[in-house]
């Protein structure tokens, strides 16, 4: 009884600093693009690439974590290394500010990012209770959003005063997120299931074993199944809307960069720092199904009030707090889900699943976005990314769980 309080407490306590000391990376991380641009002289062409990239790496990290199922012994180290990869590079900007190896840094990051995420939701299911474990994800994750509103001005305005101080940043902020692998380190975790055997397969099987056992795991869990599919389309209508967003914010607004900064990093900051204990409270009463489909639903609304913005400024920043309202509950539903959904058995099977298809949707919604963006214009993307919200939204919403044996 007193090493589970002590397992608690400290995973309690990793999850925080956590998200706190990785904040000012992720931070950063946002301005890299307009960076990379601005005072590095990138091209247009890539900017693309690397865009490109981001969803490309998301779907190979799904490797990363295949292997986890039965060997408890793997998750802290999978978890540890992934979280220092995903560092390193930017600790050597200083010395390297060469525009292909910031490129590299940036889908470097968003690999490792995506690739640790389901060994570390595995050990804070097994450390922290159900329904515990949803509201200190939540309140973390909240104030590690409201220090990113903060650190998001600073950051802006030292940048504004000496576009070369980014090297220093970029290498601090890493510096800061390494100190909490630290934390991690220290947590213990419980083991639940007996080891499975390591047995030597071919490249093939390597390869080809985790698509398989996805695809059988959405067969055979139709809750799951329901869920990613939701998720799917929602999240489909958000990357359509993209590309579109730049072009109604310089072409049809005229926003310059602090009007951009306020709606992105304040209201949305905002709306998602005040709603995530709101979340984390409708997630004890009601089932994942419930609050997935309120989640797409009020997502829905945020391309809606970004077409209001032509005719009053206000709508913008109305939609980004109610964009950062939704999010909240999005960023707890998606990393919650694999928990959940796993019930007893290893979740980081259910959460890779959650990373792949995330990097699906990311492969072919910006580049559909763009093509309809340029032919058709920002407003007509906004309304079909609304709809595909709406459909995703309406639809759960009418699903009750099925039951399983």
């Amino acid at each position: 009884m007193i090493f589970k309080d002590l397992q608690q407490k400290q995973t309690s306590r990793t999850l925080f600093w956590s998200n706190l000391l990785s904040e000012p990376l992720f931070t950063i991380y946002g301005f890299l693009g307009f960076i990379l641009y601005k005072d590095l002289g990138a091209s247009a062409l890539s900017i693309s690439l690397m865009m490109m990239l981001k969803p490309v790496v998301t779907v190979l990290s799904f490797y990363w974590s295949a292997g986890l199922k039965g060997r408890s012994h793997k998750l802290k180290p999978n978890a540890l290394w992934a979280g220092f990869w995903m560092r390193a590079p930017f600790l050597l900007c200083p010395w390297f500010d060469d525009i292909w190896y910031v490129i590299a840094a940036t889908v470097n990051y968003m690999f490792w990012y995506r690739a640790g995420v389901p060994a570390w939701m595995e050990i804070i299911k097994r450390n922290l209770k159900q329904g515990k474990r949803e509201r200190l994800f939540s309140l973390s994750s909240g104030l590690a959003y409201a220090e990113g509103v903060v650190l998001s001005l600073g950051m802006g305005a030292l940048l504004d005063q000496n576009p070369e101080l980014w090297k220093i940043l970029c290498c601090g902020s890493a510096a800061v997120g390494l100190v909490s692998l630290a934390f991690l380190a220290r947590v213990k975790v419980e083991k639940q299931e007996e080891e499975e055997p390591e047995v030597a397969v071919s490249l093939k099987e390597v390869v080809c074993r985790p698509w398989r056992d996805s695809m059988r795991l959405m067969r055979e869990k139709p809750n799951f199944s329901v869920f990613q599919w939701g998720f799917m389309i929602s999240g489909l209508g958000i990357m359509l809307i993209q590309p579109a967003l730049p072009l109604l914010a310089v072409d049809w607004l005229g926003v310059n960069y602090m009007e951009m900064a306020v709606a992105v990093s304040v209201a949305k900051g905002m709306g998602f720092s005040l709603s995530s204990p709101l979340w984390a409270r409708l997630f004890e009463r009601v089932s994942i199904l419930r609050v997935s489909s309120i989640v797409f639903l009020l997502v829905g609304f945020f391309p809606l009030l970004l077409a209001l913005s032509p005719w009053n400024l206000t709508w913008f920043y109305v939609a980004y707090f109610w964009y950062g309202v939704g999010q909240g509950g999005s960023h707890l539903v998606w990393n919650m889900s694999g928990p959940i959904f796993a019930g007893k058995e290893d979740s980081s099977r259910y959460t890779g699943v959650n990373v792949v298809m995330a990097g699906l949707r990311g492969m072919v919604g910006p580049g559909l976005g763009s093509l309809l963006a340029t032919g058709w214009g920002p407003i007509q993307v906004l309304c079909i990314g609304s709809v595909l919200c709406f459909y995703s939204g309406i639809q759960l919403f009418r699903k009750r769980p099925i039951a399983v044996e």
